[in-house]
């Protein structure tokens, strides 16, 4: 097997279709939208706010496996459909 040369659209499509990517931006998101309602009002420090927002982040890539698992399933299967 040829090993594939590592070029932008190589790396785009490898990010595209990784499970690991859907989940990181499902977590980032999650902590984008429920980090600022988390940490509103409760005096913490700087460190402890960016602790709040790591769980938050680290809790959405958690919980997200099974909706990156179908979206890149779903994605493979548009792909291989489109190049028959």
């Amino acid at each position: 097997m040829r090993k594939p040369t590592l070029s932008l659209s190589y790396i785009f499509f490898y990010l595209l279709f990784s499970q690991d990517t859907w989940r990181i931006v499902a977590g980032f998101v999650c902590a984008v939208f429920l980090g600022p309602v988390l940490t509103q009002g409760r005096n913490l420090s700087q460190g402890g706010e960016v602790m709040v927002w790591l769980m938050i982040l680290a809790i959405g890539w958690s919980v997200t496996a099974w909706p990156a698992k179908k979206i890149t399933a779903a994605l493979r299967r548009a792909v291989e459909r489109a190049a028959k």
